[in-house]
């Protein structure tokens, strides 16, 4: 994600992420993710414990399916626990000369990572949908992924990059 300087953040107050607020009830859809997917993968356990009727091999296949869906489904549920750390934010400073770099805690916690001097970045391109900013030696100091037409404008538009 880019921070760009004309979205307006208060920065005394800790606010650094424009999506925080989506993050807020993340332990409650975990939560229920987990419960409805133990549930359905117990469920699918749990259906073979009712006995199905002798030469009734049309309701075994029908129970085979059955549980085999609420399986998928619960693993599935389940899968989607292991979330990804959220990606580094980019800051841009005009007015105060600085290239800030911001990383989350797994809790959502904003910390700075690094600080740059805009003076101090000798190469900066945005190329083949990646910003990278490298500082007078060459050392590449900033190396992000930007997915979004709109994110790689304004990218340019702030930092004079040719397009």
């Amino acid at each position: 994600m880019v921070s760009l300087p004309d979205y307006e953040r208060d920065l005394k107050r800790g606010i650094a992420a424009p999506d925080e607020a989506k993050r807020r009830g993340a332990r409650v859809h975990r939560a229920l993710f987990m419960c409805l997917g133990a549930a359905l993968m117990m469920a699918a356990v749990g259906i073979w414990m009712v006995p199905a009727g002798p030469g009734d091999e049309s309701m075994l296949i029908v129970k085979l399916l059955i549980s085999a869906v609420m399986l998928v489904v619960g693993l599935m549920l389940m899968s989607g626990l292991n979330e990804a750390a959220p990606a580094p934010e980019i800051q841009i400073d005009r007015a105060g000369g600085e290239l800030r770099l911001m990383e989350y805690g797994p809790d959502g916690a904003p910390r700075l990572a690094a600080r740059h001097e805009l003076s101090a970045l000798r190469e900066v391109s945005l190329f083949n949908g990646v910003f990278s900013a490298k500082d007078a030696r060459g050392c590449e100091l900033i190396s992000l992924p930007v997915t979004d037409s709109r994110t790689r404008a304004a990218l340019r538009a702030a930092l004079d990059i040719a397009s």
